[in-house]
């Protein structure tokens, strides 16, 4: 990874998300939420982690995080980083949170059905190189 930046042992990106996590403070969400609008933040959400990876040192934490439960804000866009960017892997969360909040995936999650909690999303990438 050639970078002219400062580089950092941990990076947080809390990426301006669809807040469908925290609908029941922003019942307003629920009513302006366009398709067109989606994709607009997802390709943000796409751009700011790129950003974000190049402020990481060889062996440094990133960590991508949303208030949405919307899969297409979270793993899909984990997902699509890690194909773009080979020199980051997933590490799980298991060492830092409960259980309950463990998905298969090792990411962090929580939903304001199952946890009476405000949704939340993150995921640990750590970058290899």
């Amino acid at each position: 990874m050639e970078n002219n930046h400062e580089a950092y042992e941990k990076v947080l990106l809390d990426a301006p998300c669809s807040g469908l996590g925290v609908l029941s403070k922003r019942a307003d969400l629920r009513w302006n939420r366009k398709s067109e609008d989606m994709e607009e933040l997802k390709s943000l959400q796409d751009e700011l982690l790129d950003a974000a990876s190049m402020l990481v040192k060889p062996g440094g934490v990133l960590v991508y995080s949303t208030c949405s439960i919307d899969p297409e804000e979270n793993e899909e866009r984990v997902a699509a980083f890690l194909l773009r960017h080979p020199e980051y892997n997933v590490d799980s969360a298991e060492r830092y949170i409960s259980p309950e909040f463990l998905t298969e995936q090792g990411y962090y999650f929580s939903s304001p059905v199952k946890h009476s909690l405000d949704g939340a999303f993150a995921a640990r990438l750590i970058c290899r190189s």
